[in-house]
């Protein structure tokens, strides 16, 4: 036999719930002061977050810089260290993603028009059929196969760097015409 009461388990748990009372019922400074909060704690998991947040976007970025140097969308180059160049299959990339906000610009006509005449060879023939699509979702009409006419003059200004991005300058020229008979 025991000489030790047993006290029931509900006689225990409120002993225990009359103990945490004067937690509910203090002022937050005295709660704060009671449980140890540190302002200065508090900024230090500010700075450990945004540092954090640095090192995933800095991960992303090389994540994602890395994706298009496999993709062949820029290329380093040569006989410089450490800069790197859009080639001309990123060029063509950025042209078909970007052409969208070229057809939403209609204020941007002008009187007149603009003309580029082109002649890539055969053997570059993925190449010419991409850039007549490029083209083409920038917005020009075509003439002939590889004439094509538009009136923005923002297209056609975008154009124009990508023929001079992708090294086009001898087989491509751009004609600004007052008036198509």
């Amino acid at each position: 036999m025991s000489l030790r009461t047993k006290e029931s388990f509900t006689e225990k748990l409120l002993a225990r719930l009359t103990d945490l009372e004067p937690m509910f019922t203090m002022s937050p400074g005295a709660a704060a002061e009671l449980f140890g909060f540190n302002p200065q704690r508090a900024g230090w998991r500010a700075v450990r977050y945004r540092r954090e947040k640095e090192q995933r976007e800095r991960k992303r970025i090389a994540k994602a810089f890395e994706n298009l140097c496999k993709a062949d969308y820029i290329t380093v180059v040569k006989g410089k260290r450490g800069e790197y160049q859009v080639s001309p299959k990123g060029w063509l990339k950025f042209a078909m993603s970007y052409a969208k906000h070229f057809k939403a610009s209609a204020a941007t006509k002008k009187q007149g028009g603009f003309l580029i005449v082109f002649d890539i060879p055969e053997q570059h023939r993925q190449f010419r059929d991409v850039f007549r699509r490029v083209l083409y979702s920038l917005g020009f009409s075509q003439f002939q196969r590889s004439v094509f006419y538009t009136s923005d003059h923002k297209a056609f200004e975008f154009a124009a760097r990508i023929i001079v991005n992708c090294e086009l300058e001898d087989r491509a020229k751009l004609v600004f015409a007052d008036k198509i008979v």
